[in-house]
């Protein structure tokens, strides 16, 4: 799977030896708040063996976030299987201090680009907590449109959605 860039960062697929790299966010509360406790290493390890997987599987997955001016590691951004109903879902992670800073709208905007030119994605979905305000905004501002209330993780998320025809006609 190749690199995907924007004017400030770069996407790739997480490698092998790069659960460091993820249990950065993984290990903090103020980034993985939803979890009662920070995740180990070996936790971490065990989830990026089953996203490499589904890449390998379904070329989706997590990718790593990188600056492109500087190679370092900001993030995370997901084009992978929503387990509740099966739809690609997008989403994100940043290191706290890289937050607002535009990089999950630049990050999102380049996966939903790729997921729906080059994968050919019908329909791509995310799921944001209710008083998650700023991802929310983020989704909102790429397009995508809140359809329902849903649980994830024992938890009430907002669904939103985004069709492939309205992507190419907003693209025009």
């Amino acid at each position: 799977m190749s690199q995907l860039t924007t004017s400030r960062l770069s996407l790739a697929p997480y490698q092998e030896d790069e659960a460091p790299l993820m249990h950065r966010l993984t290990s903090d509360l103020r980034v993985f708040f939803w979890l009662n406790a920070p995740m180990t290493l070996k936790q971490t390890q065990t989830v990026l063996e089953a996203k490499r997987a589904m890449f390998a599987e379904k070329q989706l997955g997590w990718w790593t976030v990188r600056e492109t001016a500087t190679g370092t590691f900001v993030g995370q951004a997901c084009l992978q299987t929503l387990p509740e109903t099966g739809e690609p879902e997008i989403g994100y992670h940043f290191i706290p201090e890289f937050q607002n800073k535009g990089y999950a709208t630049e990050a999102a905007a380049k996966l939903l680009d790729h997921g729906f030119c080059t994968l050919n994605l019908p329909r791509i979905v995310a799921v944001i907590l209710p008083d998650n305000a700023p991802s929310q905004a983020v989704m909102k501002k790429l397009g995508l449109q809140y359809e329902k209330d849903m649980m994830k993780a024992n938890l009430l998320h907002n669904y939103f959605a985004f069709e492939r025809r309205d992507y190419l006609a907003q693209k025009a």
